[in-house]
Formats: structure tokens, sequence, C-alpha cells
């Protein structure tokens, strides 16, 4: 598993930064530029799992959509759709599944859809309730109230229905933004509607693209009759939610960061948290299309985060380091996200020594003196981004599994690089490299002794999958067979630790394969000249052959000449073993490597 050690700040810094567009505009525009029946141009989108999520799904169903640097083109719209069945793979994007789910229904064809397994755990039974309730034909493909579930209703007939208020406030979005196509609809909700401010975002996104729809104080919404998408255009603003992590470490700090792309009367849910940062000491202010934060700590506060429940995470950690006791109330819907948020942060709270307690809708924090400590992050892209904000304070922060920040996003580690807070890979594996002949097996079998790690050969492994020798997988597939499976194996790797990984020469012909090693450990390429390495092949028997040249001498002369470029390019570390033992070599990586490996 691959693991980033965050390096924090010396200092207070001052900085400024431009912050993404958001994922919850994004998606939003791209459902309802699919049902305006001519192009949109949406500009300044957010690039991120989620947002290629749905644009996956509206792909997969046949509407044309064009990705630009700048912008996203949806040329077609869903009278393209045709009455065909679609398997849509929302992967863990709970907006992507809630909004296509509700798009299915109005639209031809048999719809699929599902994700990752984080995914298929979340509830929906609710929304699926509510469009059954205007005509929706759906039907649960597993677990009864979850994903994945099948949808055969292509229109729906209107009417007044009732939804939960307390769950998610995604069902009733969807259910929103596809209303105007449907005629008239009135939803009442129960209960306590929650978040808010996401349900404004829509309604805001619904009114730029020419929609009308009635709010009567948040118990019911009404659409009056068919309505026609008009928009051409759409300008997505700035991700509150991405902005809020720099805000946090800014308070944390005592740090002025000014950040661009921001409105400063968004309807974003966590504009809330702005308000929150004030009460713990710190001051904000507002600017053209921008917020300058002076921090000046934090200390404990008692609030309900019932409507910006995205950033409880972020206000658990400043809380970690707030004397006091800090209670933040409203959060029930954290423990059906990605994670169960609540008991996760929790847990990793409880790592750096600080006390938690907990309802099903109270978090509680004795804040003091938190310690660093190696975190888990449940495939959930917030608790990565949450407690990297510790690690700008706390020196030995690690945060495993960093690249969930991908989901809503990919450039979070580099944005974190831009404020001064850098981050180092920690690899926990070596992954010999070079040529047959230049030892790799024998130095891994050495290393794994003298480092007590585990040994891994590569084709050993492909070998021992498939039931055949490298000889029988060459004669009977080929060498691009055998080329694929290395790939695959490669990337199997991705969870692999503490082992001495030994691999075939071949592996540095594709880029991929070195990006996948790269990522779980330090490449070391054992180099020796093509005399050394025929004096040690042996017998070529038991490998065939890779080029046509006549003699093997001819063979190893050749193929070292095209992959030495590879294997340079490649290498962490090169070590030339043409003088020395397999022994000595072992004793020379364990020398130059020993501060590198954990």
């Amino acid at each position: 598993m691959k693991r980033l050690k965050i390096l924090p700040l010396n200092n207070a810094a001052a900085a400024k930064l431009v912050i993404p567009g958001s994922k919850s505009y994004t998606n939003r525009a791209l459902l309802i530029a699919a049902m305006t029946y001519h192009p949109v141009r949406i500009i300044n989108p957010l690039a991120s799992d989620d947002t290629e999520a749905m644009v996956g799904c509206l792909k997969k169903l046949g509407i044309e959509i064009k990705a630009n640097p700048d912008d996203i083109e949806v040329i077609g719209d869903i009278r393209d759709v045709a009455d065909s069945d679609y398997d849509l793979d929302v992967d863990i994007s709970g907006t992507t599944m809630r909004f296509m789910l509700a798009l299915a229904s109005v639209i031809p064809g048999r719809q699929t859809l599902g994700g990752k397994e984080g995914l298929n755990k979340r509830p929906i039974g609710e929304m699926v309730k509510a469009l059954e309730e205007l005509g929706a034909k759906i039907q649960y493909l597993d677990k009864k109230g979850c994903p994945p579930v099948c949808v055969e209703s292509s229109a729906l007939s209107g009417g007044t229905i009732k939804m939960n208020g307390t769950e998610s406030s995604q069902y009733l979005s969807a259910v929103l933004m596809i209303a105007p196509l449907i005629g008239y609809v009135r939803v009442e909700v129960i209960g306590e509607l929650i978040s808010k401010p996401y349900i404004d975002m829509t309604i805001d996104v619904i009114k730029k693209f020419g929609g009308k729809l009635l709010n009567k104080d948040y118990k019911s919404f009404a659409v009056a009759g068919v309505q026609t998408y008009k928009a051409s255009q759409y300008v997505v603003e700035g991700d509150v939610s991405s902005a809020s992590y720099f805000l946090a470490i800014a308070a944390l700090t005592a740090s002025t960061f000014t950040l661009k792309n921001i409105n400063p009367k968004s309807f974003q849910a966590d504009m809330g948290f702005l308000k929150i940062l004030e009460d713990m000491g710190n001051s904000l202010t507002n600017g053209e299309n921008e917020i300058t934060i002076e921090g000046k700590g934090v200390r404990s506060v008692s609030v309900n985060m019932q409507d910006c429940p995205d950033q409880a995470q972020t206000l658990a950690v400043l809380a970690a380091f707030a004397n006091g006791i800090t209670t933040i109330k409203g959060i029930q819907s954290l423990r059906i996200k990605e994670t169960e948020r609540i008991k996760a942060i929790e847990q990793e709270l409880q790592k750096m020594g600080i006390q938690t307690s907990s309802t099903p809708d109270t978090l509680v924090i004795q804040g003091g003196n938190p310690k660093a400590a190696s975190i888990a992050t449940y495939g959930d892209h917030r608790m990565a981004m949450s407690f990297a904000v510790a690690g700008s304070k706390l020196s030995g922060m690690v945060i495993e599994d960093p690249d969930v920040v991908a989901k809503t996003f990919p450039d979070f580690w580099k944005k974190l690089a831009e404020i001064g807070v850098s981050t180092e890979l920690i690899k926990t594996n070596l992954v010999l490299i070079g040529m047959r002949g230049s030892g790799k097996t024998t130095a891994a079998e050495l290393l794994a002794k003298k480092l007590s790690l585990k040994p891994l050969d590569l084709d050993q492994t492909m070998v021992n999958k498939l039931g055949l020798s490298t000889p029988e997988i060459v004669d009977k597939h080929g060498w691009d067979y055998f080329r694929n499976q290395e790939s695959i194996i490669a990337h199997e790797l991705s969870k692999t630790e503490n082992t001495v990984i030994s691999t075939g020469g071949g592996v540095v012909l594709k880029s991929e394969n070195v990006k996948a090693l790269k990522e779980i450990g330090t490449l070391v390429w054992l180099r020796a000249p093509a005399n050394v390495l025929m004096s040690r092949i042996g017998d070529p028997a038991d490998r065939p052959p890779l080029t046509s040249a006549k003699t093997l001498s001819a063979e190893v002369e050749q193929v070292l000449n095209e992959r030495q470029i590879l294997y340079e390019t490649a290498a962490d570390v090169i070590i030339d073993t043409e003088n020395l033992t397999p022994e000595q070599v072992a004793d020379k990586i364990v020398g130059t490597l020993k501060r590198n490996v954990v």
C-alpha cells in the first residue's frame, strides 16, 4: 500500500492558491446539460474520479461529450439514448449513483447501475421509493435498499410524492433536476431536511439553465409543468470543500492564504465551515472571487454541522489541537458515506492520543496535545485530506493510500506543496530490475534474509499463476501474451509491503509497469556488461529466444543495447555487479538503501 509522509511547515506561511472547480456543481451541470436539447459548454469543470464517473455513464448511454483542458462540451442529449441495455458503472461516486438513477427513470432502455463495494453499501431506498411513486420500475439486484439496481421505466407520470429529508439531500436534488422533464411534480419533505445548502446549489443550477421551481421553506418543492432547459454555457465556480482544507491549515499554522476562484457568496454547503473557523478565532475577508484567511490558531467550539457535514472530519482534526472539548452535532449522515466516517475519525484520532466519544449524530473531542500517527484512509478521500491538515503542523504524520484524493481533488498533494507543505513517498519494498544473468533472484533471496523482508519472483509468480513454465507460456501464447501477464502481475502488487521483488528482464518495456513498481518500491538496477551476463546465464534452454540473433551472445548484446536506457531511466539506484559476488551485491544494496527501507 502506498504511504505518504507529510513534512510540516517550519513557520507560518503566506501564499496564494487557485482552487479547482466544484465537484458538486460540475456533476449537476453535466446531468442538466444532458437534458438540454442543444450543445452546452461547461467551463472550469473539475476533473476527478467522481466527475469522470458521471461523464462515463452519460457517454455509455450514447450522449456525445468532449472533454477539453478547460471545459467540457456536452454535445448530445438524452434524445440520443437508444432503447437498449446499458451497464452503468458509477465507480465510488454517490452523486453519480443518485443522479443517474433519476435520469435512468426518464430515458429509453434498461439501465443497470452499480459501482465498487463501498458504493454498493450506500443506501438509496428512500430515493427508489420516491421514484416508484412517480411511476419508475426499479429492481434491486442484490441487497434491498442498496445498489446495484436495474431501471426499466422510460417515463414518469408526475404528481405529489413524499421524501424523507433526514438521510441524504442528493435524493431530493436528483428528483428536482429531472422534474422539468416530467411535468407537474410536488415533493413534500418528511422530517428536517439535512444539508439544505446542497439543495440551494441544485436550485441555483436549475435556474441558471432556465428551469423554474418553487421552494416553500424547504418543506415542499414544486415544478408546475413541463419545462425545457435552455442554457448553452455554464461556468463552474471553485470548490469550497477543496478550499476548506487550506483554510484549516492556515488556521492551525497561523498562516495567511488567499484562495482564488472562490465565490464569497456561494451557495455551497461548506461555506458554513468558514463561519466555524471565525468562531475558532480566525479572520476571513472577501475579495473579488477570492477569500483571504489570516490564521490565528484554533480553539474549542460547539457547533451543529448538519448543513455542512463534509467538513466535520476537518473540524475534528483541528479540534485535536484545541484545548478543551469540541462538540460536533448534526453529523448522522456521515455514518453512511464512503465509510462510517464518525467511527473512522474516532479510530484515527485515538492513534494520535486524542480521546473522543460519540452518539448517532454527535462527536465529542477532547483536544490537547496530539501526536503523529500513520492514518488509515478507509478508501475515503476526505479522511486523507482532513488528516493531512494535521501534517502541516505535526512532524511525522503519514497518510496511507493517499491516491484516494482523486475522487474529488486529484491535485490535492500538488496544491499542498504550493503552500510549502511537502510530502515524501514511503517505499517499503525493494524492486530489482536488470537483464537475465544480473543476479536478481539470488540477490533478492539474500536481501530478504538480511533485511527480514519477504522475497518474491515476478516470473515465478506468473509460472505459478498459469501452471506453465516460461518456455511453455511463450510457446503456447507468444511473447505479447507473456508481457501482458507480466503487466497484470506488476499492477497486482499495489498492496505488497516489506518485500524484495525480483523482476523479469523485460518488465521495463512498458512504462506503466515501471510506474506501478515505483509506487510501491525503490527500483534497483543490477548492472553488468554483456560478457558478464553471458558468463552467468548458462544453459539457455530454459528461456525462449527474444530476437532472431544467431547466437546467444549476439542476442544478449542486442537486448542489452535496446534496454539499457530503459533500465537507467527507471532505476532509483544503480549497482554495478561485474566484480561482485551475490553476497557482496546484497551487502552493497543494504549499504546504499538502508535509510530508504522501512
